[in-house]
């Protein structure tokens, strides 16, 4: 089945908002890093919370990577891009859990996106 200009548009709205998260995400590592330096936690925090604190960003670039992977695909793309909503809404329960409401709205919108996506490729 041929992908819809629906499931394409919102699956590069879907990916551009990712993107943009990850951009905004990671442009706070210097900063964050630079303040876990200067506190006085423990040496393994100062050491590891830097690699954690980028690992969203990573997830979120790579995440967008397989939504645009699926613009090239011909064949159960549908499946991607309701795996990619289900990992973007569970990003977004995180981000409410840890209090960032409106990066958890966004993550929930683009997750929608995703999903509206692949039921779109359904029908």
């Amino acid at each position: 089945m041929p992908k819809s200009n629906i499931t394409k548009t919102s699956t590069i709205i879907g990916c551009t908002l990712l993107i943009i998260m990850a951009l905004f995400h990671g442009s706070g590592f210097f900063y964050v890093t630079d303040v876990i330096q200067k506190s006085n936690s423990e040496p393994f925090i100062k050491k590891i919370f830097p690699i954690l604190f980028a690992h969203p960003s990573i997830q979120l670039f790579g995440l967008a990577g397989l939504g645009v992977l699926t613009l090239f695909m011909k064949h159960e793309i549908e499946k991607i891009l309701f795996f990619i909503a289900i990992l973007v809404f569970i990003d977004s329960l995180l981000a409410f859990f840890l209090g960032a409401v409106i990066p958890g709205i966004l993550l929930v919108f683009s997750s929608s996106v995703f999903v509206f996506g692949g039921i779109k490729r359904v029908k």
